[in-house]
């Protein structure tokens, strides 16, 4: 018997709204890393009927001009919130270097619509596989704020888009091999929506390719026809690359990465890669996502064979998807194990491990539904760690920590062997230490009544309204450098920021509090929603 899916769907909606509010309240409002910003500025220029943009993290043209070196996936899909934000920023009067600043706060919170979006669907895949809603709510929460992913909602990185792309391929395509060799009703839609997650992964980054096609395997092979949707998903991101590639630089095949889409730029050793990928004290996914220790057993569970009363087709598709699964994590390991820059700095933690861990809790929630005791006990201990770790991240911008520990401004470059050495394997400058060590010293500070004051280091130079308000600064950061060195005395959240540069506290505070009340509502409608739904079952 399969869960009955209008309460399924009715959860997952009221999960990403809440998860939606939640990355809403807890979002930085602000768009800083290079490539965050060079991302931005082509979908500025793409609004405007252009590609090209401002020298930084690019490349030039044979015009002479400079693009992006990124895929465009994301800065198509930010689109409706750049323009929404330029609007805004229009119709308030803000001048050039303001009306940037509040167009990249409007598009900031393009990944906490993306990664809640994700969040409803991973609980609906649960679900659809055999798992009871609590179990599957249980894995939703940890997934959504225990791991990297919160604080990857806050960026304007691929990354949260690449997950959500994964995981629509990877669940659509199990649950479309539900009837075996017979074909069911639902196989064409679900055929359709990993065509769609398909397309959603390549386009974001290109190297998600492979990833993808071993997240459709899940589809299996004996019915190749299967295949035919979601591969115009994989064709149509494709072709999309090379269009791109053209229209930049006169070649379709030239991306713009040069060496580090060659052999070459697979030099790490693997052994080296797996250390710091995996148990790394600086970038480690098992210690920056605890509750991946329960997918081991999770796994186990998934492939072995039983005929569980809500699991559909006696739990094939679950086979199907952890199989895919843990294939699609063994490619990936070795792939970016292997990378020159496996690290993805700057970034917090695994970063190139995060489009993965959707398929990763799906075993959560598998070893969430079979638990003792004990490894109930071992689920909140991780959960715990989880959520303490992860709120570094979310408190503290990654950028300030690096410029902390002198890791920023870099002082050697990025292929260089002992690059970032320390913060990578030594504990004592692990991120997940040092932001707690910042929080708790900024905390202090605030208390003190000594929070940071923006814009006075420029105001001389530029009127009254300071750096921020006039725009004054670098290219890419908007403020000055003086402003950049008071906010590692700040916390990297978009109410917090606002009150830095002189806004007034009360209408902040009420904004930040209207917010938690309205998370918290939605929050205890999704557990109702789940309690509802295993009382039925």
């Amino acid at each position: 018997m399969t869960p009955d899916r209008a309460p399924t769907r009715v959860t997952a909606r009221l999960v990403a709204l809440a998860a939606f509010l939640l990355f809403a309240l807890t979002g930085g409002g602000r768009i800083s890393g290079s490539d965050e910003v060079t991302m931005f500025e082509l979908s500025r220029a793409m609004l405007h009927g252009g590609i090209a943009v401002p020298e930084g993290a690019t490349l030039g043209g044979p015009d002479g001009r400079f693009y992006s070196k990124n895929t465009a996936g994301q800065a198509v899909l930010a689109l409706p919130l750049v323009a929404l934000g330029e609007t805004a920023a229009k119709a308030a009067g803000f001048r050039e270097g303001r009306a940037v600043l509040a167009s990249r706060f409007v598009a900031s919170f393009l990944n906490a619509f993306v990664t809640a979006i994700l969040l409803g669907a991973f609980y609906a895949f649960a679900r659809r596989l055999g798992v009871r809603a609590r179990s599957a709510l249980a894995a939703t929460a940890l997934l959504g704020f225990t791991t990297p992913l919160w604080v990857y909602a806050k960026s304007f990185m691929a990354e949260p888009l690449e997950a959500l792309g994964l995981l629509l391929a990877l669940g659509n395509a199990a649950l479309a091999s539900a009837g075996g060799a017979q074909k069911l009703p639902s196989e064409n839609r679900r055929t359709w929506f990993a065509a769609l997650g398909a397309f959603l992964a390549v386009s974001a980054k290109a190297s998600m390719l492979p990833l993808v096609l071993l997240s459709l395997s899940a589809l299996g092979f004996k019915r190749w026809q299967r295949w035919l949707v979601p591969l115009l998903g994989v064709a149509a991101a494709i072709a999309g690359h090379l269009f791109y590639n053209f229209a930049r630089f006169g070649d379709v095949l030239q991306s713009g990465y040069g060496a580090q889409q060659s052999a070459a730029a697979f030099s790490t050793p693997l052994l080296v890669g797996l250390y710091g990928l995996l148990i790394s004290s600086g970038k480690g996914a098992l210690w920056f996502a605890p509750a991946l220790w329960l997918a081991f057993s999770g796994f186990a569970e998934m492939a072995r064979p039983r005929a569980h009363s809500s699991e559909p087709r006696h739990g094939w598709p679950a086979r199907r998807a952890a199989a895919a699964a843990v294939a699609t994590w063994v490619l990936a390991l070795v792939q970016f194990g292997t990378f020159q820059h496996w690290a993805g700095d700057g970034s917090w933690g695994p970063r190139y491990l995060v489009p993965l861990l959707p398929s990763a809790f799906l075993a959560v929630a598998f070893a969430l539904e079979t638990a003792t005791r004990a490894r109930k006990r071992l689920a909140w201990f991780l959960a715990a760690a989880g959520l303490v770790g992860t709120l570094g991240g979310v408190g503290i911008h990654y950028g300030a920590e690096m410029r902390r520990v002198g890791d920023y401004p870099y002082t050697l470059a990025l292929e260089h062997p002992h690059f970032m050495e320390a913060s990578h394997f030594n504990p004592r400058f692990s991120p997940l230490a040092v932001h707690w060590e910042m929080i708790g010293e900024n905390l202090t500070s605030h208390i003190a009544g000594n929070a940071p004051v923006l814009g006075q280091a420029g105001a001389g130079a530029s009127g009254a309204e300071g750096s921020v308000a006039a725009g004054v600064g670098d290219a890419r950061l908007g403020i000055s450098a003086a402003d950049q060195t008071a906010l590692l005395g700040g916390f990297d959240l978009w109410w917090m920021y606002a009150r830095y540069a002189g806004l007034p506290g009360a209408p902040l505070t009420a904004a930040a509090l209207l917010l938690l009340v309205a998370s918290a509502i939605a929050c205890a409608k999704a557990l109702a929603s789940a309690s509802r739904e295993e009382n039925a079952a």
